[in-house]
């Protein structure tokens, strides 16, 4: 009784850790990749930064302090008074404080070309994060379809051992050869060491996801095998609408945005500073007390002077419209690639669809109609094994179309930048 309890116990605790496996859908995964992947951490301590200096951006120079002795004698007597020589004293200590006053449109420009940094990191972190989402679709969709492979070998296993376990009861009343028995064993084989293989692939693939994540690398999870076919192939791709949605683009608009701003800035180097200093000094003897109290302003026009920032706003221009060529050779290298993917996909969803009305259905019949002439005795063994490989090889090859089919989309996706 004590023994049936635990037993029980048991197994409601095996069917509550199995019911409670965690199970991460695709959405999921890219979920955690956004949050955890120490690369996109890293962009984003980047882009904190880049705000960061921004706001420092509008902020004016130390103000200056100095002290010393101002015009004063070498000699100390000459420093008191002398009524008889009519002598007041000479020298002075002095106090001094300056401060410059950096020009408005200055700071402002500045702020301007700092704050286009953040946005460059931003859309270059989009990138990396596109190009994270696609690895991780392309290891998940493997995944299901490795799965569904595991399924059609399994099912060919089983109907293997109970082929040889039906061959070897009729192989005890001479009705069967010993040779298809060993065929049928040899084939059992074949199909264990595939399962081997298919096992230790979704290992690999769970780790690849499980580092992409930032998780325990031998984290075991389930998976969604639900997959979508898309329309890709019949999309008609705007070009203009290509600037939209991929990042790549979006960065060298934020790159020409941020030599603008640099260029901006460069121009306001025309613009005059400003400053005021003022100085205090104690005379010594009986002089009366002095100050000095000067307002300054810089001259950038000066031709010697000039040249510096009139070089780098011309020199700008030049690296604008190289970005702007390096867009369009992006775009148009795009389209073409999407393009032929559309081609790809449409040719991969006929050899699919080739597959499920045509070629499995035909070898399920012949393997069916075998296996029934077989157990009539009007069928040899070998023509039954022969057709359960044929059509576990096929099914097979069918997986693999669609794993082609998968990987295209995911490649389409990375391309347009769709989640």
């Amino acid at each position: 009784m004590v023994k049936n309890k635990l037993l029980s116990a048991i197994l409601m605790l095996l069917f509550f850790n199995v019911s409670c496996a965690q199970i991460l859908t695709l959405d999921s995964v890219l979920n955690i990749i956004e949050r955890d992947n120490p690369e996109l951490k890293m962009y984003d301590a980047q882009i904190n930064a880049a705000d960061t200096y921004a706001e420092g951006a509008t902020a004016w120079d130390a103000p200056q302090i100095g002290t010393g002795f101002f015009m004063t004698p070498y000699n100390p007597m000459m420093w008191k008074a002398n009524p008889s020589a009519y002598n007041s004293g000479m020298g002075s200590y002095m106090l001094s404080i300056k401060q410059m006053i950096p020009n408005p449109q200055k700071l402002e420009a500045n702020k301007t070309y700092m704050e286009s940094m953040s946005s460059v990191e931003k859309q270059n972190k989009n990138f990396v994060r596109n190009m994270l989402f696609a690895e991780a679709k392309g290891n998940y969709n493997e995944l299901v379809v490795l799965k569904k492979k595991q399924e059609i070998v399994k099912e060919s296993e089983n109907l293997l051992k109970l082929v040889i376990q039906t061959t070897e009861i009729r192989y005890q009343y001479n009705q069967e050869k010993i040779g298809s028995i060993y065929k049928a064993k040899a084939q059992l084989a074949e199909l264990q060491s595939m399962l081997l293989m298919y096992e230790n692939e979704i290992k690999e693939k769970m780790i690849m996801l499980n580092t992409l994540m930032n998780r325990e690398k031998s984290k075991s999870f389930q998976i969604d095998s639900t997959y979508f076919i898309k329309q890709y192939d019949t999309e008609i791709i705007d070009t203009s609408s290509l600037s939209f949605l991929r990042s790549d683009l979006k960065a060298i608009d934020q790159s020409i945005n941020l030599l603008k701003a640099k260029q901006q800035m460069a121009k306001s180097e025309r613009l005059p500073d400003f400053g005021v200093s003022y100085d205090h000094m104690f005379t010594f003897g009986t002089q009366p007390q002095l100050f000095t109290l000067m307002g300054m302003m810089t001259i950038p026009i000066a031709p010697w002077s000039s040249k510096s920032y009139t070089s780098t706003v011309s020199a700008i221009d030049f690296e604008i419209d190289a970005l702007e060529i390096q867009k369009q050779g992006v775009v148009n290298e795009a389209v073409g690639k999407l393009e032929g993917l559309k081609s790809k996909i449409g040719f991969q969803k006929q050899q699919i669809k080739l597959y499920e009305e045509s070629i499995l259905p035909s070898l399920r019949k012949n393997y069916q109609a075998l296996l029934l002439s077989y157990e009539q005795n009007t069928e040899e063994l070998f023509m039954v094994l022969d057709a359960i490989q044929m059509l576990k090889m096929n099914q097979l090859a069918y997986l693999d179309q669609l794993q082609t089919l998968l990987t295209l989309q995911t490649e389409y996706e990375k391309e347009i930048e769709q989640r």
